[in-house]
């Protein structure tokens, strides 16, 4: 991996001892500066910069006044600058204000300043993929906030539509209740499954519930008869029949599509009420 540096100085053997330094390194790719001024317009052109090493003592622009202003403008970037003792206060001032990572003296070991220039950019690659992480994780937690909100309103329209299921189903069942004449549902087993009180009224002497009961339990004494024909019914492929029994007329419906058949729906009504209508 590439590791791109900055070194500015206005003296040009100090930068080009600097420049032989590092490129002697494999992995550093060397920019160079003559002035703050020109130091920020190559770091503004090279947003790859990761470390910058600055002179101190240098025209119209300090090192320190410098630095500051890479900070300013590129807090990411790690700063260090080269100077002499005598300029030690200032630049303790600074590396206080949090503008300056490291300071190296001059003139410099050369281990020393590798060894430096090794931990700047250590630093930046580790800050680096810090913040990267935290994208990622903002990301992460902005598509699971948005996953939840989805979800949310999809239970929110699956509630609604089991509320308003269970209140038709409600409606359906006392409406059920209330009907005139008595309606039986079979399931494929021919067990009851559906009924209502016009049902229980008519074939039920103790008006007990049907719900469960086999066919042949439930329609009983002079029902007793009616089970096997529906029996007889459920084998053939006719979808309704209308049967006369006991002063009742039955209409019985196939229920299922095709040839599956999932059970059967009986409706009674007295002949003298069918001769009425």
């Amino acid at each position: 991996m590439e590791r791109h540096i900055l070194i500015v100085d206005d003296e040009i053997n100090i930068l080009n001892a600097l420049e032989r330094v590092l490129e002697e390194q494999d992995d550093y790719v060397v920019y160079r500066a003559c002035c703050g001024e020109e130091g920020l317009d190559t770091i503004d052109a090279h947003p790859e910069i990761g470390v910058v090493l600055s002179d101190q003592r240098m025209p119209n622009m300090t090192g320190t006044e410098f630095l500051k202003q890479v900070k300013s403008k590129h807090n990411s970037v790690v700063r260090m600058i080269l100077s002499g003792y005598s300029e030690l206060a200032t630049i303790t001032q600074a590396i206080n204000e949090g503008s300056i990572f490291k300071f190296l003296t001059k003139p410099w070991d050369e281990q020393l300043l590798l060894n430096a220039i090794e931990e700047a950019f250590e630093y930046y690659e580790l800050a680096d993929q810090n913040r990267r992480l935290t994208q990622q994780l903002q990301a992460t937690n902005q598509q699971l906030a948005e996953f939840n909100a989805s979800l949310e309103a999809i239970v929110a329209e699956k509630t609604r539509r089991l509320q308003l299921h269970i209140a038709s189903l409600k409606v359906y069942q006392d409406a059920m209740e209330h009907f005139p004449f008595a309606v039986i549902g079979l399931d494929d087993a021919g067990s009851v499954v559906l009924e209502n009180n016009a049902a229980r009224q008519l074939f039920s002497k103790q008006q007990n519930s049907l719900l469960g009961l086999p066919a042949s339990i439930a329609f009983q004494g002079n029902w007793s008869t009616l089970s096997p024909q529906l029996e007889a019914f459920g084998q053939q492929d006719h979808i309704q029949t209308q049967i006369p029994f006991n002063d009742n007329i039955i209409t019985i419906v196939r229920l299922g599509s095709g040839a599956e058949f999932i059970g059967q729906l009986l409706i009674s009504m007295p002949l003298t009420q069918r001769t009425t209508a």
